[in-house]
């Protein structure tokens, strides 16, 4: 990493050879951009991507490997044109965690690591680090991006953690989970893993074995209560991944159901989906899921999303 001017950039240029003319073109153009909008100086990475601040805060707390980091952001083209933008009008920022592969376009997260809360930067991020790998043309593949970036937080995991077990200790009072009368049967039993249990209809018979393939109805929903899944009759042969892997919280409960039980799980996403994944803009997620670069999930749950199952177990 080297901070140099734009002086600095022009003997950059001067110095690749013909080999690396595509990279030379894609300088150049930062550089003409930097030198038409008048910054004096930015940050080259080796990565690729160059960065400068718009706003500083030399005491804010640093984003390092693995933080847990809240942003707003627009990202536009180098000639001004706003591709997508949010903001606190928007609603809540948005969460991600550096450095861990689950940031798209990974020009943003390797342009997060220098910063700290409450600084603002312009991130300008190469065609390689962008959009590149995106086949739908729904942002051009040759995009050379400019990511405005305001960083409003940064804290560890374990923050984010007891968060969500404070927002499902409210959510069961909320909701009268632990009023038997209101709420039969059982009250909610909380797990050291974070996994609340709410027993609503007794089964009878055995709990299940790994490798047996047990039958279920269930609705999954965020703790708004609104759902983002459903499925009924799903059969799924426990301990095993098939047919598809069941976040670690979901599978635990079905090894304490009884056939023809009916119970809520209550996921925090240490139990979950974790960081899930960041995408900007998010109007792309269902084509990175359909050139397989992120996972479908991504496209229910967001990072560090509490979610919770209303389960049906059949014999």
């Amino acid at each position: 990493m080297r901070k140099i001017s734009v002086v600095g950039l022009i003997i950059l240029l001067l110095s690749c050879s013909k080999d690396d003319a595509a990279l030379t073109a894609v300088d150049a153009t930062i550089l003409d951009f930097l030198a038409t909008t008048n910054v004096d100086s930015a940050t080259a990475d080796a990565s690729g991507i160059y960065y400068y601040s718009i706003v500083e805060n030399p005491t804010g707390t640093a984003v390092g490997t693995e933080s847990v980091v809240s942003i707003y952001y627009t990202l536009s083209d180098l000639g001004g044109n706003l591709i997508a933008s949010y903001q606190r009008a928007d609603g809540d920022s948005l969460t991600l965690k550096q450095g861990v592969s689950a940031v798209y376009p990974v020009g943003l997260d390797l342009g997060l690591a220098f910063m700290r809360e409450g600084e603002t930067f312009n991130i300008i991020v190469p065609p390689s680090l962008g959009y590149q790998d995106l086949t739908s043309g729904a942002i051009d593949p040759n995009l050379i991006s400019l990511l405005q970036v305001e960083v409003v937080n940064v804290q560890d995991e374990s923050s984010v953690f007891a968060q969500e077990a404070t927002d499902i200790t409210n959510y069961i009072a909320s909701q009268n989970l632990n009023d038997t009368i209101a709420n039969p049967l059982n009250t909610v039993t909380t797990f050291t893993s974070g996994v609340a249990y709410k027993r609503i209809a007794k089964g009878f018979g055995p709990l299940a074995v790994n490798g047996e393939t047990i039958v279920l109805n269930y609705d999954a929903f965020y703790l708004d209560n609104t759902t983002f899944d459903s499925k009924a009759n799903f059969e799924y042969v426990l301990g095993s991944n098939e047919p598809r892997p069941l976040v670690p919280g979901f599978e635990f409960g079905l090894t304490i159901m009884q056939p023809n039980e009916q119970a809520l799980f209550i996921v925090p996403s240490s139990q979950g989906y974790r960081e899930s994944a960041l995408v900007i803009p998010s109007s792309i997620i269902s084509d990175l899921i359909e050139d397989a670069i992120i996972p479908d999930y991504v496209l229910n749950v967001p990072p560090y999303t509490t979610i919770a199952f209303d389960v049906i177990r059949f014999d």
